[in-house]
């Protein structure tokens, strides 16, 4: 939840002095648990990782400075920005204006904060208060009846009691593994064909190293290379992604941001619906025992439980600006939002199945001239959500808030 602070109290204690504002413009409603992205300028002094904004009416909220959005290609080099959760807020017509005010120091709280875990070799895992929010699991390769386990890593999901909610390896569908992107039909060099997704032959995604991560009280972030590898393992490109956790009210808000480039010539990204793109896939519980009761809602209403549709069957069912699977998880009924950049290539096709997996491909090439650059959110929450606060949360993922930062 946003964390009320007193300003009078922090100001009167010597640790901070008011020194910037910031000046929003943008939708006229912003749902709760926003997330504002505010670039730092260089004229801006940074005297602390956090600080506070008054203006948003009774609340003052607290900024979290972030070193780099991957996907941010428009961002100056060593760009930094300030990152605020919003209440649900109504910015005016004419705009609206914060105070900011820099800690001295990252000055202790009753804020808590996310905080990065390193299990092992092959396994880290972002916490807060103690619970698991987000895992990434990245296996070394190994051969015989282990590779199966390790030909790529993903992404670990979990509610805010800490229980988790994604499936790994083995399973329904092995290579369905809680949050992750591949693509099964993808073509390098002289015609050299490989699939991604399920990682056939020596084909593998491989994590290399982490290059960066963030933490504190608003958000964790880390982001990490990743080779996709090939014939003979051969790396034919690399992937910068991000994952974002947000400390949001009501649910778990992840982004996953990603720049994939080539490591030589033309690589053409291809696949189907259910064997390529960015997919989020539930406990395999869904598929053993709770199917029949997934509910799919979507931009034109809520769907019968256990309906599906899937493109080409249905060629309508494309570039949806949002999607939500509704799934029973151990007696509890919980909803994962799917929302889609439009910056992300297109035509977007729809895949969705009830035992637990949705998401959607696209087809791309990538050049060294043009990355491939992806931007998703996957938002959780427990029981059942409407469709009117799907759109909201979707139209501030597309439209996001205007927010720029002046030095007073």
């Amino acid at each position: 939840m946003n964390v009320l602070l007193n300003v009078m109290t922090i100001l009167l204690s010597g640790l901070a002095a008011q020194d910037f504002q910031v000046e929003l413009k943008g939708p006229a409603k912003i749902p709760q648990g926003t997330p504002v992205q505010i670039a730092i300028p260089a004229g801006i002094n940074v005297k602390a990782k956090t600080c506070l904004l008054s203006g948003v009416g009774t609340t003052n909220l607290l900024g979290q400075v972030v070193e780099k959005f991957s996907a941010d290609f428009a961002a100056k080099e060593n760009q930094k920005y300030l990152v605020v959760v919003f209440p649900a807020f109504s910015i005016p017509d004419k705009g609206a204006t914060l105070a900011g005010t820099w800690f001295a120091n990252d000055a202790k709280s009753d804020a808590p904060s996310f905080s990065f875990e390193d299990k092992n070799s092959e396994l880290s895992q972002v916490t807060l208060e103690g619970k698991p929010v987000l895992q990434f699991v990245h296996p070394v390769l190994k051969d015989g009846k282990e590779r199966e386990a390790t030909y790529k890593p993903f992404h670990h999901l979990f509610d805010n009691s800490g229980t988790l909610v994604t499936k790994g390896a083995g399973g329904q569908f092995t290579h369905h593994r809680g949050i992750f992107l591949g693509f099964s039909k993808v073509t390098y060099g002289s015609n050299v064909k490989v699939d991604i997704w399920h990682c056939k032959d020596d084909t593998h995604q491989a994590f290399q190293k982490v290059l960066v991560r963030d933490s504190g009280p608003v958000l964790a972030s880390e982001i990490d290379q990743i080779n996709w590898n090939g014939k003979n393992k051969e790396t034919f490109a690399v992937e910068e992604r991000q994952l974002v956790v947000y400390k949001v009210p009501g649910g778990q808000l992840v982004e996953f941001q990603s720049v994939v480039r080539t490591t030589g010539g033309p690589v053409l990204l291809d696949g189907d619906p259910q064997h390529a793109g960015f997919h989020f896939r539930a406990s395999n519980y869904v598929s053993e025992k709770t199917s029949k009761e997934t509910i799919y809602i979507r931009p034109d209403g809520e769907d019968k439980p256990g309906a599906s549709r899937n493109w080409p069957d249905l060629k309508t069912h494309v570039n949806l600006p949002w999607n939500a699977m509704s799934f029973v998880l151990n007696d509890k009924r919980y909803t994962a939002l799917y929302l889609d950049s439009p910056t992300n290539p297109k035509e977007a096709r729809f895949s969705e199945r009830p035992y637990g997996r949705f998401g959607s491909y696209f087809v791309t090439e990538i050049t060294k001239e043009k990355p491939l650059k992806l931007k998703y959110q996957i938002w959780l929450q427990e029981g059942k959500i409407d469709t009117e606060s799907a759109k909201l949360k979707s139209q501030s993922f597309i439209d996001p808030v205007q927010a720029v930062m002046v030095a007073k």
